[in-house]
């Protein structure tokens, strides 16, 4: 009873998140677009134009990349599952993959119905602003994949281990923030990936949490 108590509760406070959060986001992402997504692409360029600094910057936002996690995270799950069989450590795997996983998969659809220039496309050709239905790689910048799963990771972390809370943000904003220094996104780019992954990985924590797939001790 009073399990069922604590995730009514719990669920009531996502779905409140998510419905106060949706709307602040869209308009920080209207706002961003006319007024300072360019103007902050710009000074990154001209300020973080040398090549040795870039390409450490490039190397840090290497950190967003899917695929070691989905493998590891994989690999975790087969392991504690079949094998050793300890399912808190199956079920962590199974968390952090499908974290990854789901927010990716949304990210995609995301990027193929805006198709939104990056901010390369600007530099070199002066267009900025959507070509819809696009899943070409210079027209996917919205929203961010690589911000979308270091951040989707290091809350799927937090929630297995929350007293590293402090070193799991400062990568994940580590992260985030190069993708916008190296011009490969606008800043509502990485803040929009972000988001998803941060509803992704909370609505995923509540259907586990529903069917009693715990990932603490």
């Amino acid at each position: 009873m009073n399990n069922n108590i604590q995730y009514k509760t719990s669920m009531n406070r996502t779905t409140k998140i998510i419905l106060i959060s949706f709307p602040i986001v869209v308009l920080f992402c209207v706002v961003g677009y006319f007024f300072f997504d360019l103007p902050i692409a710009e000074y990154c360029n001209s300020v973080f134009s040398n090549i040795k600094i870039r390409r450490v910057l490039k190397d840090i936002s290497k950190l967003g990349i899917a695929t070691f996690y989905l493998i590891f995270s994989a690999v975790i799950f087969l392991f504690f599952r079949f094998i050793r069989k300890r399912a808190l450590w199956s079920n962590r795997g199974l968390f952090v993959f499908l974290s990854i996983s789901l927010s990716g998969v949304l990210i995609l659809i995301i990027k193929f119905i805006f198709g939104r220039y990056r901010p390369k496309m600007f530099f070199k050709e002066q267009l900025y602003g959507f070509e819809f239905f696009q899943l070409k790689g210079k027209i996917t910048s919205l929203p961010s994949g690589h911000a979308t799963t270091i951040v989707a990771l290091m809350l799927s972390l937090y929630f297995i281990s929350p007293k590293y809370r402090v070193i799991y943000f400062i990568i994940a904003f580590v992260v985030v923030i190069s993708r916008v220094l190296v011009c490969h996104h606008y800043v509502t780019d990485v803040v929009v990936g972000s988001y998803v992954a941060v509803i992704a990985t909370l609505c995923l924590k509540q259907f586990l949490d529903k069917r009693g797939i715990a990932i603490q001790e």
